[in-house]
């Protein structure tokens, strides 16, 4: 029994993932997601990333998430103990599933509109008569801020906006690593017809808590039952992903309290207990404006990537190597 890796060459995971191994000496065997269907693994311990893909075209979305279920129902019967199951992995990527789940067993999430919403028209009927005037709007299955919407309806004076990077280029949707702003009736409604046509979550738009002048929530990695790295991401807008240009903060520059602290930590924990099969995620969690109160957003089975991790100690694959070692020379899973 080995470690086996199944990702991408050339990746900032795969780098420091085998760069850590190779620091604890552990042998790895990577695999490239081209050539792995098909592979057997009689029993090794293997960790799944992420294919990526070239086209940034979010309308190829449901031709690329065929391909990764494809490749994750292959990998699922080729005899390895997972770090993550696959079956675990697409469970959290489906934002509505994982967030039913969260729900039916009691755990804080920022709200979930639960009608079905295809278009703006439906979207704006069902905002009046939540009397909710600020969503989110994300594709059901997409990371990185694809497709992601934040809109903000005022419906006494006609008005609306919205902040996505997504823009329509022609008969494209295409993802951009830049947040704008759209107050353009005509123009938000074809964007948001557009995004809501990929099946899309729509989840009330909480206020954030903020430090030194920018809203900010956090991405928790969560794995072997503890909190093994937290950093704030801190924007200017509504929309908090790093690789939007927004900042990170290390969490203890916020400066929150020990009570707060637990009250992450038993949150996340307690997010965890609803999915027994995983050892790790990458959990969004939002801290309400004012009370502080947690709530998950959303969870990712192959949310471990943290620049502000791996450019230093590298501790979170530092970690998955050890436990993967561990479990390889156990033999037993």
């Amino acid at each position: 029994m080995g470690i086996v890796l199944i990702g991408e060459p050339g990746t900032r995971r795969t780098e420091y993932f085998l760069r850590a191994a190779g620091e604890l000496h552990k042998p790895v065997w990577f695999v490239d997601w081209q050539t792995a269907g098909g592979m057997e693994f009689h029993g090794d311990v293997v960790k799944l990333d992420p294919p990526s893909y070239k086209s940034s075209d979010l309308f190829q979305m449901k031709d690329h998430l065929a391909s990764f279920q494809k490749l994750m129902k292959q990998s699922e019967g080729a005899g390895g103990i997972f770090l993550n199951p696959p079956s675990e992995i697409l469970r959290l990527l489906d934002k509505r599933q994982c967030k039913e789940i969260l729900m039916e067993n009691q755990v804080p999430v920022t709200e979930m509109l639960e009608d079905k919403i295809e278009n703006a028209e439906q979207l704006m009927e069902s905002m009046k008569h939540r009397r909710i005037y600020s969503v989110f709007i994300k594709p059901v299955y997409s990371s990185g801020a694809a497709g992601v919407t934040a809109f903000r309806l005022a419906p006494g004076q006609g008005r609306m906006m919205a902040y996505t990077s997504c823009i329509l280029q022609g008969e494209e949707l295409v993802n951009t690593k830049k947040l704008r702003r759209m107050e353009n009736a005509q123009e938000i409604c074809r964007l948001l017809d557009a995004v809501l046509s990929l099946g899309a979550v729509v989840e009330r738009w909480h206020p954030k808590a903020s430090f030194g002048g920018k809203s900010y929530d956090l991405r928790v990695v969560w794995q072997f039952g503890r909190c093994e790295f937290v950093v704030a991401r801190c924007s200017s807008g509504p929309v908090t992903n790093l690789h939007l240009n927004n900042s990170p903060l290390a969490f203890s520059d916020l400066g929150l309290s020990e009570k707060v602290i637990c009250e992450i930590n038993a949150l996340c924990e307690k997010a965890m207990s609803c999915f027994p099969e995983l050892r790790m995620a990458g959990i969004d969690v939002l801290l309400e404006q004012g009370s502080l109160k947690p709530k998950i957003i959303e969870m990712n089975g192959q949310g471990d990537l943290m620049y502000q991790d791996i450019f230093y100690e590298n501790r979170i694959y530092r970690r998955q190597v050890e436990w993967m070692a561990q479990r390889a020379a156990d033999g037993d899973g």
